[in-house]
């Protein structure tokens, strides 16, 4: 009799441990997709004609795309020199400030 019960005492004990680990990974899971890492960037904004003239006259960069964000609020625009390979992003709003938002070195056309 002391062994059945035994039996019956790990069992309900082994499924409050898996409850418990199972629980702890959903939450870890979902803490991790609730909480995504922040990345910090230095963002320059001027006047966007500054920028733009700053970009074709000093970084020899021309714009190579641009796209319209869905509420109308905001231009980017991705600029590039063919001769330096260098690239910079530009968010421009409804009042003509625009912000470098990133850039770099090393671009390649895929095509």
């Amino acid at each position: 009799m002391f062994k059945k019960d035994s039996v019956k005492i790990n069992n309900i004990y082994n499924l409050l441990i898996y409850t418990l680990i199972l629980s702890i990974s959903l939450y870890l899971a979902n803490n991790a997709i609730a909480n995504p890492t922040q990345i910090i960037k230095n963002v320059i904004c001027k006047e966007s004609n500054v920028f733009k003239n700053y970009l074709k006259n000093n970084q020899n960069e021309n714009l190579a795309w641009l796209g319209i964000s869905q509420d109308g609020s905001t231009i980017t625009e991705l600029y590039i020199s063919k001769l330096t390979n260098s690239w910079t992003i530009l968010e421009t709003d409804t009042n003509g400030l625009s912000c470098a938002t990133i850039g770099g070195k090393d671009s390649r056309p895929f095509n």
